[in-house]
């Protein structure tokens, strides 16, 4: 799978990932659809920019539906979000207040994703939100993303293994292959800026070997 193959959506969702990335957050991207396909919102993940007094609430998902204009899109029930990663329980509950209905997601996440919570619940039952998983290669992408971003600003961090586990749980091989870009130099000095998501995408694709 190529970047110029995925659709408008999903290549804004891995920009914003890399753009993440490149000022220090998380490398999670997310956007909002109108009914033709058209983005009308966008958010990514924030939370070592400190630009708001509590950064740590500032995840993609979040600041997707907070920037949607209601006003000038307002058939709310119509609209899709995609997101890179699962979204967590602060994520999911405010996409349902927000009126979002669709969700279409890369990676599952065993521990902070909470969309299986939709049916569990009466309130989150009865607004019939659809989830939706994309096909397991976008899985592996997303996680060999978090996963370059944990090797390049926490390799010394004591429970970066446990983190990798957890990604490892369902896109093993985009974990390997993240480890396979940096052990080969791929980012050894060239400023993040310098680098497309484009790029880094195709170069994490080259790399992923499915598990037989």
């Amino acid at each position: 799978m190529k970047f110029a193959e995925l659709s408008r959506p999903w290549q804004r969702v891995f920009e914003l990932a890399w753009q993440s990335f490149g000022e220090g957050s998380k490398a999670i991207g997310a956007v909002i659809t109108d009914e033709n396909g058209e983005i009308i919102s966008e958010g990514r993940n924030r939370i070592w920019e400190g630009c708001i007094p509590n950064p740590a609430v500032w995840h993609a998902e979040v600041e997707a539906v907070r920037n949607l204009d209601v006003l000038k899109y307002p058939n709310l029930k119509s609209y899709t979000l995609y997101a890179g990663l699962e979204p967590c329980p602060m994520c999911m509950g405010t996409l349902v207040m927000g009126h979002i209905r669709r969700v279409v997601i890369g990676a599952p996440d065993d521990y902070g994703g909470a969309m299986g919570l939709m049916q569990q619940h009466p309130f989150l039952a009865r607004k019939n939100v659809q989830v939706s998983f994309e096909q397991e290669a976008y899985g592996h992408m997303q996680r060999a993303f978090q996963t370059l971003w944990e090797l390049v600003y926490h390799g010394e961090d004591p429970h970066l293994p446990r983190k990798l586990e957890d990604f490892s749980v369902y896109n093993k091989v985009g974990v390997e292959a993240a480890k396979k870009l940096l052990e080969e130099g791929f980012l050894r000095e060239r400023k993040f800026t310098e680098i497309t998501a484009e790029a880094v995408f195709d170069a994490l694709a080259e790399r992923i070997v499915p598990e037989k």
